[in-house]
C-alpha cells in the first residue's frame, strides 16, 4: 500500500514538475515576445520623431516661400492685391472671359473624356 502511495506521490511530483517546466518556457517565451514588440515600439517611435522632424523642416515658411516663387511663380501678397468686398465687382469681370459652351469646346472635357477611354 505504501508503494502504490510512493509511486503516486512520484508520479505527480514528475508531472507536476513537467506542467511548471512547460509553464515557464512558455512564460519565457512570451517575455522575449514582449521585449521584441518593447524594441519594435521604440523604434517606430524613433521613427516617427525623426519624420515629424523631417516634417517641420520640409514645411518651413522661408523654405516654402523660395519654392513658390521658384517653381511656380509665386511671390508673397502685395497690398494693393488686397481689395474691399465693395471693390470685388471692379476687378471681376461680368462676363466670363472665355465662353466655353459658345465655342463648343470643353477641353476639361475632353481630357475627362480621355481618361474615361482607357
Amino acid at each position: 500500500m505504501h508503494k502504490l502511495l510512493n509511486l503516486m506521490l512520484v508520479t505527480a511530483v514528475l508531472v507536476s514538475g513537467f506542467i511548471l517546466y512547460s509553464l515557464e518556457h512558455e512564460t519565457r517565451g512570451l517575455e522575449r515576445q514582449a521585449a521584441k514588440y518593447q524594441r519594435g515600439i521604440g523604434e517606430e517611435t524613433e521613427n516617427m520623431r525623426l519624420l515629424n522632424a523631417e516634417w517641420s523642416s520640409l514645411t518651413r515658411p522661408d523654405r516654402l516661400r523660395a519654392l513658390a516663387e521658384r517653381f511656380l511663380g509665386l511671390s508673397t501678397l502685395k497690398a494693393q492685391q488686397i481689395v474691399k468686398l465693395e471693390d470685388i465687382s471692379n476687378h471681376v469681370p461680368a462676363e466670363p472671359v472665355m465662353n466655353l459652351q459658345a465655342e463648343g469646346t470643353d477641353p476639361i472635357g475632353a481630357i475627362i473624356d480621355k481618361m474615361k477611354q482607357q
